[in-house]
């Protein structure tokens, strides 16, 4: 199983649950590699239901970190398109509102 399988299996798992410190527990063993990859990836999508924005922040950053662990993009490369999202999501709507 992939990290974005993990993720996509966590959320649908999570989804309008209850958050306890149980069910965190189970999903920290059930999803191990998650949690090793960012602690606060993981508590991001567990702390709530994740928008549509915060899906596609996450999703670019899991995909970023795949690929630079395969050697298909440097740090760097992977640090610009995250950031790229980051500014498509949050700030090119703020600046289009001012217009």
């Amino acid at each position: 199983m992939t990290l974005m399988d993990d993720y996509k299996n966590m959320y649908n798992e999570l989804k309008d649950k209850k958050r306890t410190t149980e069910l965190k527990n189970e999903m920290q063993l059930k999803y191990n590699e998650l949690f090793k990859l960012s602690e606060k990836l993981f508590d991001k999508i567990y702390e709530k239901d994740c928008n549509k924005n915060d899906l596609l922040i996450i999703e670019k950053m899991i995909s970023m970190k795949l690929q630079k662990d395969k050697g298909d993009i440097t740090k760097l490369n992977a640090d610009k398109a995250i950031g790229e999202t980051l500014c498509d999501v949050y700030v090119k709507p703020i600046l289009k509102n001012k217009k």
